[in-house]
């Protein structure tokens, strides 16, 4: 079945798939952006995610959105992991209701944001990030902490939280 964006972000909202990629430079720092207040969980700090399209290979969508969100173009190698279910009701009619695969980058080269899909763009050092979600969650999207969690536990990913 395919559903439109609207459908699947309205509660109860429809279980639909998605992927979040961490993107990390050399440095280990996260490179993060802040959702627009206009979209669903808006007005946090998360990482590029989107839905992946029908027949479209999650590692495609990944690269789709990276394109789109960073304006990441050049070749880029991804780690794809496992994913988790989750639901979030905003109690103001719109939901999260997905199943979201993980994924992780390591990329120095240049971003170019889009300002339709985040209002600022930082960089924040992985370890700091990690804290963060455990003394104020809140300040990101509520499907981010999974996926920080799901790449820690990545041996390879895990280094990078160090």
């Amino acid at each position: 079945m395919t559903i439109d964006r609207k459908t699947g972000h309205a509660t109860p909202g429809i279980k639909h798939l998605a992927i979040q990629v961490l993107v990390f430079n050399s440095r280990k720092e996260l490179i993060l952006h802040k959702r627009p207040h206009n979209k669903v969980g808006g007005g946090v700090l998360d990482a590029p995610t989107t839905h992946v399209l029908f027949e479209e290979k999650p590692a495609d969508a990944a690269l789709r959105c990276l394109k789109d969100e960073y304006g990441i173009t050049e070749k880029i190698r991804l780690t794809i992991l496992g994913g988790y279910s989750y639901e979030k009701d905003y109690g103001d009619g719109s939901c999260e209701n997905e199943f979201c695969i993980s994924a992780f980058a390591i990329y120095d080269g240049k971003i170019s944001p889009n300002k339709a899909q985040m209002t600022k763009l930082v960089n924040i050092p992985a370890k700091k990030v990690s804290g963060e979600l455990r003394s104020d969650p809140d300040v990101y999207s509520p499907w981010f902490k999974e996926t920080v969690n799901t790449v820690k536990a990545d041996r390879l990913g895990s280094k990078l939280f160090d």
